[in-house]
């Protein structure tokens, strides 16, 4: 998200909340890649330990973010960086989260400076996220899972859910 305040990415936001988040949702032995923020290298081995074969892709620019204002500077280069474990080559990348933030994005106009849905509310951030996370894991078919919901590839539901069926479980809860 690039929101303004509520999207900065600093040493003591950032990694801390993240890795926490991703300590909490995983299980066992994992490859994990990240962008070059500095402080990832510190926060991921010590929330994570050894259960991760972490790796950071480097992404080199021609001109600086400042430079080219509205849009993003052009990529030039990418740099495979293992940081610890045993990461393996060919999945260093960051092109799954790249990708499903253009989804969020894409979906949740909320997100996207310069525009009208813009909203700088993190009480309305936070209700808008966790509807479309519902619907991206319960509702929404995906073709790389074969037409199934993450939610189906991952056992917790047997079918799609719909918009009602979303609804009526979240004023249940």
């Amino acid at each position: 998200m690039n929101s303004g305040p509520l999207s900065l990415r600093t040493c003591r936001r950032t990694p801390r909340v993240r890795n926490r988040c991703v300590a909490v949702a995983t299980a066992g032995r994992f490859q994990l890649t990240t962008d070059g923020l500095k402080t990832y290298t510190m926060n991921v081995p010590f929330i994570l330990g050894s259960r991760v074969d972490f790796a950071q892709l480097i992404k080199i620019y021609a001109s600086s973010q400042a430079e080219t204002r509205y849009s993003p500077a052009v990529i030039v280069g990418a740099e495979k960086q293992p940081i610890m474990g045993a990461p393996v080559d060919k999945q260093i990348s960051t092109s799954d989260i790249e990708r499903f933030n253009l989804t969020l994005r894409t979906c949740l106009r909320r997100f996207t400076r310069l525009t009208i849905a813009h909203s700088k509310s993190l009480k309305y951030y936070v209700a808008m996220q966790a509807i479309f996370m519902a619907w991206y894991n319960f509702g929404r078919k995906h073709e790389t899972l074969k037409g199934r919901t993450p939610a189906m590839a991952s056992g917790l539901a047997e079918k799609p859910w719909s918009v009602k069926e979303l609804i009526e479980f979240a004023a249940a809860a």
